[in-house]
């Protein structure tokens, strides 16, 4: 999981490492200093692309 403004680093570091396909889902940045309900928010926006990343269903 990474926020939007890092998904690109992230596959960059997940292709260093050795697996290009990792999958990763985005959330909107930033987190920090975002209040809780807006960070709910984020998270419950992101179930259905988790759910098809680890299961090829949501």
């Amino acid at each position: 999981m990474a926020t939007t403004a890092f998904e690109a680093l992230a596959s960059e570091v997940a292709a260093t490492l050795g697996v290009p396909d990792t999958r990763i889902v985005s959330v909107d940045h930033p987190l920090g200093g975002t209040d809780e309900a807006s960070v709910i928010d984020r998270a419950d926006r992101a179930v259905e692309r988790t759910l098809l990343l680890l299961t090829g269903s949501a």
